[in-house]
């Protein structure tokens, strides 16, 4: 520990574990790709965090940050990543050109766009109009739990009310 590299360098220690760590982490790595392609697997970052998962139990995995933060993790990712070996093949084939419509003035109809109107806001705007219709939404939701309860109250008003009527209509026809 005290040893005279150390006494030149004191970040020695941390340099050698980053760079253990480092080693794993493409010793893990290189062990996945391995294991999937023996399954005939793809390989894609979920992929591969959950082959290190399965390779070495308790064992988080590794994810796509870390592999990107490694260079060698990273370059080792992209030679063997389906990704990156797909889109080399879908660039050889020529992609189909779009056809623009014409707009025709004459006919008065307004060409049709998938631009959606709300994306014109900004994040603040969105927001007021959120909370005014989530506010809308709950006054309205109050207004309708009062109506069973008004309603609730008027059934009682008549059932007394007709209680009242057969208790003075049986007083009628029995007077005593």
């Amino acid at each position: 520990m005290n040893g005279p590299e150390e006494h030149a360098d004191p970040f020695a220690h941390l340099k050698r574990q980053a760079a253990e760590r480092s080693d794993r982490t493409v010793e893990r790595l290189s062990a996945a790709i391995a294991a999937l392609r023996a399954d005939g697997q793809k390989i894609t970052a979920e992929s591969l965090k959950q082959a290190t998962r399965e390779l070495e139990p308790g064992f988080a995995g590794l994810s796509f940050q870390v592999i990107r933060r490694n260079p060698r993790a990273y370059a080792l990712y992209r030679e063997a990543a389906d990704a990156f070996t797909a889109q080399a093949a879908d660039d050889k084939q020529p992609r189909p050109r779009r056809r623009r419509r014409r707009v025709r003035g004459s006919t008065g109809r307004t060409p049709r766009s998938s631009y959606d109107p709300l994306q014109r806001f900004d994040k603040k705007e969105l927001v007021q109009r959120i909370r005014s219709v989530e506010a809308e939404l709950d006054a309205e939701r109050r207004r309708r739990s009062a109506l069973p309860y008004d309603q609730q109250g008027l059934l009682a008003k008549i059932i007394r009310l007709e209680t009242e009527l057969i208790l003075l209509q049986a007083e009628k026809s029995h007077p005593e």
